[in-house]
Protein backbone atom coordinates (compact mmCIF):
# COMPACT_ATOMS: atom_id res chain seq x y z
CA UNK A 1 0.00 0.00 0.00
CA UNK A 2 1.38 3.40 -0.99
CA UNK A 3 0.44 6.35 1.21
CA UNK A 4 1.12 9.85 0.02
CA UNK A 5 1.69 12.56 2.58
CA UNK A 6 1.63 16.27 2.12
CA UNK A 7 1.81 19.24 4.38
CA UNK A 8 1.32 22.95 3.98
CA UNK A 9 3.68 25.57 5.27
CA UNK A 10 4.02 29.32 5.19
CA UNK A 11 6.12 30.98 2.51
CA UNK A 12 6.66 34.40 4.14
CA UNK A 13 7.09 35.71 7.69
CA UNK A 14 3.92 36.95 9.34
CA UNK A 15 2.99 38.69 12.57
CA UNK A 16 -0.12 39.77 14.44
CA UNK A 17 -1.10 41.59 17.63
CA UNK A 18 -4.14 40.80 19.78
CA UNK A 19 -5.21 42.96 22.73
CA UNK A 20 -7.44 41.70 25.51
CA UNK A 21 -8.23 43.33 28.88
CA UNK A 22 -5.04 45.37 28.99
CA UNK A 23 -2.76 42.62 27.75
CA UNK A 24 -1.04 42.54 24.39
CA UNK A 25 -0.31 39.24 22.67
CA UNK A 26 2.14 39.25 19.78
CA UNK A 27 2.37 36.35 17.34
CA UNK A 28 5.12 35.68 14.83
CA UNK A 29 5.42 32.96 12.20
CA UNK A 30 8.51 32.24 10.13
CA UNK A 31 9.24 29.72 7.41
CA UNK A 32 12.24 27.68 8.60
CA UNK A 33 14.14 24.63 7.44
CA UNK A 34 16.62 24.01 10.27
CA UNK A 35 16.72 24.09 14.04
CA UNK A 36 19.45 26.75 13.85
CA UNK A 37 17.08 29.05 11.96
CA UNK A 38 14.51 28.56 14.71
CA UNK A 39 17.04 29.43 17.42
CA UNK A 40 18.12 32.55 15.53
CA UNK A 41 14.51 33.78 15.21
CA UNK A 42 13.87 33.15 18.92
CA UNK A 43 17.01 35.06 19.94
CA UNK A 44 16.08 37.97 17.67
CA UNK A 45 12.55 38.12 19.10
CA UNK A 46 13.83 38.07 22.68
CA UNK A 47 16.22 40.94 21.88
CA UNK A 48 13.47 42.89 20.09
CA UNK A 49 10.95 42.42 22.95
CA UNK A 50 12.92 42.29 26.22
CA UNK A 51 9.93 43.45 28.29
CA UNK A 52 7.81 40.45 27.29
CA UNK A 53 6.74 38.31 30.24
CA UNK A 54 6.54 35.10 28.20
CA UNK A 55 8.15 33.80 25.02
CA UNK A 56 5.98 30.84 24.03
CA UNK A 57 6.87 29.00 20.86
CA UNK A 58 6.25 25.87 18.86
CA UNK A 59 7.85 24.43 15.77
CA UNK A 60 7.80 21.42 13.53
CA UNK A 61 10.35 20.44 10.92
CA UNK A 62 9.48 17.98 8.18
CA UNK A 63 11.78 15.81 6.18
CA UNK A 64 10.98 15.27 2.52
CA UNK A 65 10.18 11.64 3.27
CA UNK A 66 7.80 10.23 5.89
Amino acid sequence: MVVEHSCLSISNPSESIFRDRGSKFMAFAFPVKTEDEIKNHLQALRRAHPQANHHCYAWRLYQHHF
